[in-house]
Order: C-alpha cells, then structure tokens, then sequence
C-alpha cells in the first residue's frame, strides 16, 4: 500500500521521538496509536452527527440546487477542521454550516456562502477558549434582553468586568487574548481604548456584532 504525505510526515516524526532518551518512545507510542485512531473516531461521529441532522432537516433541503464547486470548497475547508480538534461545539457548528448550504434557497434559515464560508474559517481558527468565551458572553448578555432583536441592530454592549465574571477561571489577560481572537472575526468589537487603563482591563467596553448573533443563531445554535 503507498503512503500517503500525512503517514510519512506521521513516520518521521515518531522516527525523532523515538531517538529521545527514556520518553521519547512512550511519546512515539502514543502519537502512532492515539492519534490515527482518535481521527478515524472524530470522523465517523462527525457523520453520524450530519446523517441525524439531515434526517431532521429533510423536508427543507433541497440538493439539486446547491453549488457542487461551493459545496465542495466548504466540505473541505470543514473536514480538515472537524479532523484537527475534538471540541464538541466545533464540531456541531461544522454540521450546521454543511447542513445549511443544503436547505432551499427559500428558507428563512438559509445564510448565503459568503457568511457561511467565512464562519467555516472561523470556526477553523478559534480557539476552544475563544468559543467558550463567547457563548458565555452572549448568554450574559441576552440574560439581561427580553425583546426581540433586529439584526441591523447596534452591537450588544457588555463591559470586560462581566465577561471575566462569567469566566473567573482565567487571567483577564488570558480572555482578552481570547476577545482578539473574537474581533479578528468581526464577532465582538471593541467599542473603545480608554486613556487611563484600570488593572484587569475592567474599564474596556466591548459589544457582541450582529454577525456575532448570527453566528450563534445559525451555526451555535440549531436553525
């Protein structure tokens, strides 16, 4: 059987392992054990996961006019992310973006490819930390909201104190690492830098986008 560039980039690297004194066997063990089999496993629930979603969302799919070049761009953009994290929010988003390129252009649901390609690529680089961060952020937010929300509306304004209240885990300098990662993605904004910075950042002002809202709406959260 012909390898393929991902088996030899596995071989050398368990060949390098395997020449460090005392550890490095064990380590080489687990990378040639572990990992080629965690990936086989993330894929097979990653499908059953889209067949249960589709399942659920047949009556409004329609498969005969989606884009081929654009499904496929897509399906590979999230496989190679569903195969390099474990993270199960990560995971269900991917399934809601390829599950929504398939629904009816006239469902009310249906994001168009821009959106959907882009948050593809977002779910590609955040980190586990960032989306902890901003499903945490959100629900603090809309705790304290009890209308509906246009989807032209400003951004939802929420200061760092409360965003480190709901993640008092970690460093404030760690979580506004985290928020960078957000704005990068046009998820949070940062509304201002003040003049005089406080200890712990508890004078920024932050707001979560209506893309932001959008991407929980349809992707976070089932359509």
């Amino acid at each position: 059987m012909r390898l393929q560039p991902k088996d030899h980039l596995l071989a050398a690297t368990k060949a390098a392992l395997n020449a460090v004194p005392v550890v490095g066997g064990s380590i080489a063990s687990l990378i040639g054990d572990y990992v080629p089999q965690s990936t086989l496993v993330q894929v097979e629930k990653a499908t059953h996961l889209l067949a249960s979603r589709l399942d659920e969302l047949e009556s409004r799919l329609d498969i005969d006019q989606v884009d081929k070049e654009q499904f496929s761009e897509l399906f590979k953009t999230c496989y190679l992310t569903l195969v390099r994290s474990h993270n199960e929010q990560r995971s269900r988003a991917i399934i809601e973006l390829l599950a929504n390129l398939l629904l009816a252009s006239s469902d009310p649901s249906k994001l168009p490819y821009a959106e959907l390609d882009h948050f593809a690529r977002v779910l590609e680089h955040l980190s586990s930390g960032a989306l902890r961060v901003f499903a945490t952020s959100l629900r603090t937010v809309l705790g304290r909201i009890h209308t509906p929300i246009e989807e032209d509306s400003e951004p939802l304004p929420i200061a760092f104190e409360e965003i480190h209240g709901a993640s008092p885990d970690m460093s404030a300098e760690l979580l506004m690492g985290l928020l960078s990662e957000l704005q990068a993605a046009e998820l949070v904004v940062k509304f201002s830098d003040p003049a005089l910075r406080k200890a712990g950042y508890y004078n920024h002002s932050l707001g979560i986008t209506m893309l932001g809202l959008r991407f929980q709406r349809y992707v976070l959260g089932a359509a």
